[in-house]
């Protein structure tokens, strides 16, 4: 409840600045069988839902580690890792074979 609360006061501040790209990255987010607010909070927490984001390692709004997954998708869809859709792809399935979002440095907590 409490992250809810969270993104609703962000919300709220950012009412009168649209931002298409937030408005994707919550619309595809929240389109997966996950909880959708800790789904958004684990991307907020490792990116700022910035879908270029990049620290040397992980890769897209999710921060897909390149080591452990870029052979797991193939080149094609690795190509893709800063795309929204592809990104939120990703993480989804990462999470529905770990079973949570345990692999995530924002999820272990």
């Amino acid at each position: 409840m409490r992250l809810l609360l969270i993104w609703v006061l962000i919300d709220l501040a950012g009412v009168n600045a649209p931002n298409p790209v937030q408005d994707q990255i919550i619309e595809t987010t929240c389109s997966y069988e996950w909880d959708c607010v800790e789904a958004l909070s684990i991307a907020w927490c490792e990116s700022y839902h910035l879908p270029t984001a990049f620290n040397g390692e992980d890769h897209g709004y999710f921060q897909i580690n390149e080591y452990f997954w870029s052979g797991v998708f193939g080149k094609e869809w690795w190509s893709k890792r800063y795309e929204i859709e592809s990104n939120a792809a990703m993480a989804h399935h990462i999470w529905e074979h770990s079973g949570d979002f345990k692999l995530w440095t924002c999820g272990r907590k």
